[in-house]
């Protein structure tokens, strides 16, 4: 926020300045002394910036303490929040949790070394898991296309489509880490606690991957074009994941699926996206104390109900149903 205040007008900073939890406040005054010294001003912002993570850091090491005792899947979860992908990779391997394993699989998709464990995973193995979940399927969908495999993809695209039911595929890390709250009682460390889970999240691979499968050129096969109308139309009348259903219907319009066959349109997704984008701003980018307050209901109700149906819930009732 302190950032933002430097690049907007002069006018535009708020008088009564900027509050970042746990670090200090800055006083309007100050942000425009920084506004008017570029390089003072960044120099300060970064090192506020510095700070919060310090205390965002401390209240991750909490919570992923207090998930190291539970389950399987909270202990992966546990790593991942202190930046282990080999020892999430390690449990996941040989666990039967699916959330485990799918924790730890789609972490070992980020790029990067020092995970060698990373490369015994593999999406068919989560798929074994769970049997009644397309999701695994999905990530088959995006390796056989990595390989330039059309019959494997073909094939994984067929089993997604035969599956009964979709699992959360966003804020995964968040909702582990809210469910431990309660081990951090400081609300400056809870709240950035929470900002570096949701931040390390968004740097998950999506389900974006696996539509790659329905492109332009592989559509020019009636078989493919058919199964993406499929897909497009399951993934969607299944996600619990707002950027998801977002996707899986631009996908069914590109696709040529009848409004009525889509279980949300265009209007309100985009409707329900600003909704959701305005709240979040609301609790989770304000950096002051009663920001960090709000930080844990709010994703504490994204966790118990998916983005989807929070943002959904967001709009004027008519509006929201279908």
């Amino acid at each position: 926020m302190a950032v933002e205040a430097l690049q907007a007008g002069d006018k535009d900073i708020p008088p009564e300045g900027v509050e970042v939890c746990g670090v200090r406040h800055v006083p309007g005054e100050e942000l425009r002394r920084w506004k008017a010294d570029p390089a003072l001003g960044q120099a300060q912002a970064e090192q506020v910036d510095v700070q919060r993570q310090r205390i965002g850091e401390a209240g991750l090491v909490h919570i992923a303490g207090r998930l190291a005792a539970g389950n399987e899947h909270q202990q992966v979860a546990a790593r991942l929040l202190m930046r282990d992908r080999e020892g999430a990779a390690v449990l996941a391997e040989r666990s039967r949790d699916p959330l485990a394993y799918q924790l730890a699989l789609t972490a070992c998709r980020l790029q990067g070394e020092g995970a060698p464990s990373c490369g015994r995973l593999n999406a068919r193995r989560w798929a074994e898991l769970d049997p009644s979940d397309a999701r695994p399927w999905l990530q088959v969908i995006t390796e056989e296309e990595q390989r330039k495999n059309a019959a494997g993809v073909e094939a994984a695209l067929a089993q997604a489509l035969a599956r009964t039911r979709l699992s959360r595929g966003d804020y995964l890390l968040e909702a582990q880490a809210v469910a431990a709250a309660d081990a951090v009682p400081d609300a400056a460390q809870l709240g950035h606690a929470l900002v570096g889970a949701i931040g390390m999240d968004q740097t998950m691979p999506g389900m974006d991957m696996a539509l790659r499968a329905c492109r332009a050129d592989a559509l020019k096969d009636s078989t493919r074009a058919e199964q993406c109308r499929k897909l497009a139309k399951w993934v969607l009348a299944n996600t619990r994941d707002l950027l998801e259903a977002d996707l899986a219907q631009r996908l069914a319009d590109r696709l040529g699926v009848p409004r009525v066959q889509q279980a949300h349109d265009a209007a309100t997704l985009k409707a329900a996206w600003d909704r959701a984008t305005t709240r979040a701003m609301e609790n989770i980018a304000d950096t002051g104390c009663a920001g960090m307050r709000r930080a844990k209901q709010f994703s504490a109700e994204r966790a118990a109900s998916g983005d989807l149906a929070m943002a959904l819930a967001l709009l004027p009732a008519r509006q929201g149903a279908r």
